[in-house]
């Protein structure tokens, strides 16, 4: 018995819902640093912390106590830059004998069929922003500065010390003889003293090549305590992130470095050139607790309805999502287009517990 086309509009709904929640997300290791928020409103307040450790001051009982003042952080509104990602179903090969077609024949495998079309179309569509995403994190640890494909940037300014150039501070690790220990304890202290964060804990990232020059380095064959590690033994939501090779534990004076590997890339957008989204010249430091970097996600833009209103029962409102799914029918292109939105912003809240260094030269010998 054929299905009536809206009780088959329903189901390929749920089908297609379904279909695109079952199949497992694209894990990405740089956003695993950051916690997911989402909002209702256009722009989001963001506030920046730079925190202080001053101690009390005893005085005696019955004068004015110590005035505080609270200026050590920033707030500021930032519109997240948005991304609409659509395609038009009609050029799908069931769309025809579809529930949205002209020839439906109530087939409920067609139904199944299409709608497990349509969201693998719509997972290749939120892969493509969650790689947008990836690139803003990689530019927060990188320079602390998003920039957007309008040319605006959004700049967290971070200090300049908190980014080093270890050609002039100790030396690359191409040399064998560098002094590594010293570079990785300043970079720990950077974040114990103007960070304020006392874990003696952090995770190390850098490309595979860094890594390469590391391991041929004084430091590591004689003082790196290097310890191989399997995941199962550490907690930290890394663990479970696409893309970083996890490669053991060392230590620098009083402080422990769980070391990654990061070479994942992208492919540009318009121009089909390959880049990566860690240099391959630099690493970073964060501490394994006690962060708070944010993936804020503004609200999106939809159609909603309010059957109440009989003249105006159609008007645009803000949706708190991290992605948001939605289709219609244009009438002018004749195209069933789905589409999906997000509008997310990599915040790093701890501006100061992010430390960046430009480790080696790629084009000179290790030695």
């Amino acid at each position: 018995m054929a299905l009536p086309v809206q009780q088959a509009r329903g189901i390929f709904t749920k089908a297609y819902l379904a279909a695109y929640k079952e199949r497992i997300p694209v894990s990405s290791f740089l956003m695993s640093f950051f916690q997911i928020l989402t909002f209702a409103t256009k722009t989001v307040a963001i506030e920046v912390q730079r925190g202080t450790e001053r101690i009390s001051v005893d005085v005696l009982r019955g004068v004015d106590g110590n005035r505080n003042t609270f200026s050590k952080s920033t707030e500021k509104e930032f519109q997240p830059p948005f991304y609409n990602e659509n395609f038009d179903a009609t050029s799908l090969d069931r769309y025809d004998i579809s529930p949205f077609g002209g020839n439906f024949n109530g087939d409920a495998a067609t139904i199944g069929y299409l709608a497990s079309d349509v969201a693998d179309k719509t997972l290749t569509l939120k892969e493509k922003i969650d790689r947008a995403k990836e690139n803003q994190c990689a530019q927060i640890f990188e320079t602390g500065i998003v920039t957007l494909n309008s040319g605006d940037n959004i700049d967290f300014k971070r200090k300049a010390d908190s980014k080093v150039d270890l050609a002039v501070d100790g030396g690359y690790w191409n040399v064998s003889a560098t002094d590594i220990e010293a570079q990785l304890i300043k970079g720990a202290e950077f974040i114990r003293q103007k960070g304020k964060n006392g874990t003696p804990e952090f995770n190390l990232v850098m490309s595979g090549l860094a890594y390469s020059a590391l391991k041929k380095s004084n430091y590591f064959q004689k003082n790196a305590n290097y310890q191989q590690i399997q995941l199962i033994d550490i907690r930290m939501p890394q663990t479970t992130a696409f893309g970083a090779g996890y490669m053991g534990r060392i230590t620098a004076g009083a402080y422990i470095f769980h070391v990654w590997t990061y070479d994942e890339v992208y492919e540009f957008a318009n121009t089909g050139v390959i880049t990566r989204y860690w240099p391959v010249d630099y690493a970073f430091m964060v501490p394994v607790q006690g962060t708070r970097f944010n993936l804020v996600h503004a609200g999106v833009p939809a159609i909603l309805r309010d059957t109440r209103n009989a003249e105006f029962s159609q008007f645009i409102g803000q949706v708190k999502a991290e992605y948001y799914l939605n289709n219609y029918v244009d009438e002018k292109a004749k195209a069933h287009v789905f589409e999906i939105f997000s509008a997310p912003l990599a915040v790093p809240v701890t501006v100061d517990q992010i430390y960046t260094m430009k480790c080696f030269d790629p084009n000179a010998v290790v030695g």
